[in-house]
């Protein structure tokens, strides 16, 4: 064996289980499994494909929880060509709108495979697939966020994706993936944590700040990937201050913009932690990124990444780019291999990328234009302001106004009187048209199952 696997795939995982067989792999409550343990519950999964008759192309919905047996029938049902598609017991049910455009073959349901043989195949879906089936490689199905509207159904060449995951043994840490394995976010941070021989650590089936921190002070977690809208919860919550935070060293966060005043908050509650911005979509995967001081460093030209700015619009060319779209939606890709991400962005002066919010969160106050993101990070910083989420309300005369959902911390219970203290708070910093004509006072902000902001309009 060589000293280095050149990229990342389900035959690489099998020859990492050999060399490291017997160094620790993945924590839970019930104790540490290792490598050999890891690998073995991955060919267990194998056979049972195998057994059932699974064969290449045929798509098996596979746990979507962030569990090492989740992980580990994920690999045995990719070692067999098929399409592992993760889905979280709670979402189980959405597979009736993905048989709309598919045809489901499989499903693991309390660590069994069963037969589920249902659905249609539409015209576009039917394409994607003969394509990935004459490359004769397994693929991923991935449900985007759905944080604006219906979740689109995400087709990957999963040997392609998997081959942008560095291999690399590096000093192990614990690292606990928030998202879960039916996200990108979550299978990528698996991915590189296996790449790199970091320990796995399985979060709380419940994500509350107190229980993500007592798995932290529990488990010595030292790189914990969140969103901004999660770390926001566990700083207002002072779960910091009941726990003992002091083994996290890397927060890497992503997935929705990071407010500046909550990224100062989140700083001065956790001095020794470095925070690092990622960047990814469930259409390319995640990108090449360093630090970069206001802005994200992406990669260009890294490894087959590149990326450009048209028209105020992020666009990414990635090796790992999907194949398309199974059902939801037809946009985004073009033919010159280019993925329009529908993310505004501007090149900061240090050449860095500054990721403003999605083109279609843009409120439109008569004719100007109001960044959600950017009215946030200004009430955030109001000492009462716990968290907020900006959106549009229609205007009979305006078209759009801002409207912004409060989570208040002070004795008002009188929303007008909150606007009040807000106008009075913000006035100075905020433009007349990107203050917030109606407020409501709410006891917490709605998130996707991801921990992001859900910003479809009420």
């Amino acid at each position: 064996m060589t000293d280095e696997i050149a990229t990342f795939s389900v035959q690489a995982l099998a020859e990492l289980v050999e060399r490291r067989a017997l160094r620790d792999l993945w924590i839970d409550d019930r104790g540490t499994r290792t490598w050999l343990e890891f690998g073995t519950a991955v060919n267990q999964a194998r056979a049972a494909c195998a057994a059932a008759g699974v064969t290449g192309g045929e798509i098996v919905v596979t746990p979507g929880e962030a569990t090492a047996e989740a992980l580990a029938w994920f690999f045995g049902v990719a070692s067999v060509g098929a399409i592992v598609a993760p889905l979280r017991r709670e979402r189980t049910a959405e597979m009736e709108r993905w048989k709309e455009s598919v045809r489901v073959g499989w499903a693991v349901v309390d660590g069994r495979l069963h037969r589920v043989g249902e659905g249609t195949v539409g015209p576009a879906a039917g394409r994607l697939l003969d394509e990935l089936r004459d490359r004769g490689q397994p693929g991923l199905i991935l449900a985007t966020g759905g944080t604006t509207g219906t979740p689109k159904l995400v087709l990957h060449d999963l040997a392609a994706l998997l081959a942008t995951v560095p291999v690399k043994q590096s000093a192990a840490r614990r690292v606990m993936p928030l998202m879960r394995f039916d996200h990108i976010g979550g299978l990528d941070m698996a991915w590189r944590a296996l790449g790199s021989g970091h320990l796995l650590v399985t979060p709380p089936a419940e994500l509350t700040p107190e229980m993500v921190a007592t798995a932290i002070e529990r488990h010595a977690v030292e790189v914990l990937p969140a969103t901004p809208s999660f770390l926001n919860l566990l700083v207002t919550a002072e779960a910091h201050r009941r726990h003992t935070l002091s083994s996290l060293r890397i927060v890497p966060f992503g997935a929705e913009p990071m407010p500046v005043s909550l990224l100062g908050r989140l700083r001065a509650a956790l001095p020794k932690v470095d925070f690092v911005q990622r960047f990814g979509t469930s259409e390319t995967g995640a990108l090449p990124v360093s630090d970069a001081g206001a802005g994200l460093l992406l990669g260009n030209d890294t490894a087959g990444f590149t990326w450009k700015i048209v028209d105020e619009e992020l666009w990414v060319r990635s090796p790992a780019r999907a194949l398309g779209y199974l059902a939801g939606g037809n946009g985004g890709f073009d033919s010159a291999g280019w993925f329009r991400t529908g993310d505004l962005a501007e090149r900061m002066p240090d050449g860095s990328v500054n990721v403003l919010g999605r083109r279609e969160e843009l409120i439109n106050v008569g004719g100007e234009k109001v960044l959600p993101a950017e009215v946030e990070d200004v009430l955030l910083e109001h000492p009462l302001v716990a968290d907020c989420r900006v959106r549009a309300e229609p205007s009979p005369l305006l078209g759009q106004v801002v409207a912004a959902e409060v989570v208040w911390r002070g004795p008002e219970t009188d929303a007008l009187a909150v606007k009040r203290a807000l106008h009075a708070f913000a006035g100075d910093r905020l433009a007349r048209h990107q203050l917030p004509v109606l407020v409501q006072l709410r006891p917490a902000i709605d998130t996707t199952r991801n921990w992001k902001k859900h910003r479809a309009t009420p």
